[in-house]
């Protein structure tokens, strides 16, 4: 018995051992993740290499407290995996902890992968030597702030040795009051980011000291287009964007007019996606509790005619025993 156990417990071990300290070819999926994550959630940290890749950043140099502005991380001269998995941070700063940019006050709408975190995983085509991830930001309060973009991937020979590269210079944003005749959008707005494939979907916008607006749209990297827009009240506008037949982003900003200065909003993202696969939670159970009852009848069942065959065998061989010779 304790052979069999010691027989098991080594199986199990060489089973795990592939995965003890390498890679994750396949990508953590999309997260708030800091600087360190770079080397240590690819793979050992220990054994972390500087990318190739050029990796910069593009913003707004100045933002209105509490308003709405963008951050794009572009890389260029990419290096990814044999699956073409690059992951992209946005950091405040390059620590290694306490460096995501909501430590710093900032918080984030949406990326244009269609998601809210500040680390998103993209696939880059064997063809592509550069790529951006936009993230749309509402700014902290007054003052100063730095933020930072990185990137860490494996090797296209599948070696899957984790690889880390960041910035050379981070962006620097001054962070201001707002004017109060600026054309904005409310304080609390926050745009839609996802739907479902062939559905039209009707946005609607909240602004202050607003007195027109033009809305421009375009498939990302297509044609921009300009939307109709409808003037509701209380500085509400509405305007729709047509429905995507196949999964893709919709891109949109408004031009807004006032007393105040025009201002542009940030590029904002609407992912179109299909309807998830859901699972009748009921069903399962039931239909795993079906499984468990047949397997213990199916169990009894063999032992009661295992103790059967016993009782048989004890029976001849006492028959046998008091035989005549």
């Amino acid at each position: 018995m304790m052979r069999r156990n010691f027989w098991v417990v080594l199986a199990t071990l060489l089973l795990f051992a592939p995965s003890l300290g390498s890679a994750n070819p396949s990508g953590v999926g999309e997260g708030a993740f800091d600087a360190q994550c770079g080397g240590a959630c690819h793979g050992d940290a220990d054994m972390n290499r500087s990318s190739s890749s050029i990796v910069t950043l593009h913003s707004e140099s100045v933002a209105y407290e509490g308003l709405l502005t963008s951050v794009t991380v572009s890389i260029d001269n990419i290096e990814t995996t044999q699956q073409g998995l690059l992951g992209v941070f946005l950091l405040s700063s390059l620590s290694g902890a306490g460096d995501l940019p909501s430590d710093d006050g900032w918080t984030i709408i949406s990326n244009s992968e269609g998601g809210t975190e500040n680390y998103v995983e993209i696939t880059v085509l064997p063809s592509q030597e550069q790529r951006n991830v936009t993230w749309t930001l509402r700014a902290p309060t007054i003052g100063q702030y730095e933020l930072h973009g990185a990137v860490h991937h494996g090797t296209e020979d599948g070696s899957e040795a984790p690889f880390f590269g960041q910035s050379n210079t981070p962006v620097v944003v001054d962070v201001v009051v707002v004017p109060e005749d600026l054309p904005r959008l409310a304080s609390d707005y926050a745009p839609t980011t996802q739907r479902l494939l062939g559905e039209s979907t009707t946005m609607e916008l909240k602004t202050a000291s607003v007195e027109s607006v033009v809305v421009e749209w375009r498939v990302t990297g297509g044609e921009v287009q300009t939307a109709e827009v409808v003037a509701l009240n209380d500085g509400a506008w509405s305007f729709d964007l047509p429905a995507s037949l196949q999964p893709t982003v919709v891109e949109w900003r408004a031009l807004l007019e006032g007393e105040g200065p025009s201002q542009t909003t940030p590029w904002f993202q609407l992912r179109s996606d299909e309807a998830p696969w859901t699972v009748d939670e009921t069903a399962a159970y039931v239909q795993s509790l079906a499984l468990i009852i047949v397997s213990m009848a199916g169990f009894m069942a063999l032992q009661k005619r295992r103790t059967s065959h016993m009782q048989k065998t004890e029976l001849t061989d006492e028959e046998f025993d008091g035989g005549d010779l």
